[in-house]
């Protein structure tokens, strides 16, 4: 017995493509955050491997972010050159 065309008929990937672009977003946004404050941070303490901490940040996640708050004083020089934002 076939089924009815109402059956039949669908959302090409509706749920499905619904959940994968929500767990991307869930996991993309706070990747461009914590680079955008490792950045900033890297900025601000004058340091020299800006752009390398800020693709790392993104491409790396948790263990470069560890990574980055354990070292970014001996990376970014000392604590007198550390700007404020306006």
């Amino acid at each position: 017995m076939p089924l009815p065309l109402s059956l039949q008929v669908g959302v090409p990937g509706g749920v499905e493509l619904f959940i994968v672009l929500f767990l991307a977003t869930v996991v993309a946004v706070p990747l461009v955050l914590a680079s955008l404050i490792i950045y900033l941070d890297a900025v601000d303490r004058n340091s020299r491997h800006v752009l390398a901490w800020t693709v790392a940040a993104l491409l790396g996640g948790v263990v470069v972010w560890a990574l980055y708050f354990v070292v970014r004083d001996e990376v970014g020089g000392n604590g007198l050159t550390v700007k404020s934002r306006p």
